[in-house]
């Protein structure tokens, strides 16, 4: 009976489907179930998160590296703030859930053509548009966080993650621009800017950077990383310092060795290293005191 009837409406007209894939909301999914992944300890959420990021970063960039918006039988319209900042948001998300350094790289590109096409040298701030886009009488900049954060938002959150990440100072100036930029506006109704003020906290801190120095094979670095991974540590940043491509990405891991032979863990802060632990105790002791 139900394939009959299966057959029989299969003979009308289908209705129009939403099957447009947007680069801003897949950003914003890629960096939820990245995080998902490694609370959960659920590979197969990190894989999911891979495709997606893949997909974009293959298909929804021009030959110059730049976004695309919106992908339906090809990839079109050209990105704004939000598909850039919830992007990038993302690969920082899925690299400390995969250690790909690949989506650091990228990342980090991504922030750069931001910085290059959306930044306002004037005041401050990301504007919504590139300066190079459609011209418009306005070009609006917003921090309002909604039902969606803002580019804004995002965009200080990644600054922030990305100073710690790979120790780039010159980040920590456009950041301290970008958040001086939205005091007038968050001051008159802090509650309708709730992912910035979470900016805010990790840029006010105490905030360190976890580096551990190993493979992922070894069970020593897998059990430290549990420990990370199941406790909620919103100020910090991760990094896998293994291979000449992170430090080229992350200088300050360049001195950075094994214990004895053992995987080690070094938490640090303001670019100063504390003394590395080998266990999932020293390293909870450690960031306990941080």
């Amino acid at each position: 009976m139900i394939s009959r009837l299966y057959l029989a409406r299969e003979k009308r007209v289908h209705p129009l489907k939403d099957d447009k894939i947007l680069t801003d909301w897949n950003g914003l999914m890629i960096a939820a179930l990245a995080r998902a992944a490694g609370a959960l300890q659920d590979p197969d959420l990190a894989t999911a998160a891979s495709r997606a990021a893949d997909f974009l970063l293959e298909v929804m960039r021009t030959p110059e590296g730049r976004l695309m918006h919106r992908y339906r039988q090809g990839a079109d319209i050209q990105a704004n703030l939000d598909d850039y900042a919830f992007l990038i948001w993302g690969l920082i998300e899925l690299y400390e859930a995969t250690f790909y350094v690949k989506y650091l790289k990228a990342a980090v590109h991504l922030n750069e053509i931001m910085d290059k096409h959306f930044w306002d040298g004037e005041a401050g701030g990301f504007f919504f548009t590139a300066d190079d886009g459609e011209e418009l009488l306005v070009r609006k900049k917003e921090y309002y966080d909604g039902a969606l954060p803002s580019g804004n938002s995002i965009a200080l959150l990644n600054l922030l993650r990305l100073l710690h990440l790979t120790g780039d100072t010159s980040l920590e100036g456009k950041a301290a621009l970008l958040a001086r930029s939205a005091l007038p506006a968050v001051s008159a109704q802090p509650l309708g800017y709730t992912m910035l003020l979470c900016a805010l906290d990790y840029a006010l801190g105490p905030t360190y950077e976890v580096a551990l120095v190993g493979s992922l094979e070894d069970g020593g670095l897998k059990e430290m990383l549990a420990a990370i991974r199941i406790r909620f540590l919103p100020n910090k940043a991760v990094v896998l310092a293994s291979g000449s491509e992170i430090v080229m990405l992350a200088p300050f891991t360049r001195d950075l060795v094994p214990v004895k032979g053992k995987a080690a863990a070094y938490v640090c802060s303001d670019q100063v290293c504390q003394l590395p632990a080998t266990n999932a105790a020293e390293l909870m002791a450690l960031l306990e005191k941080n």
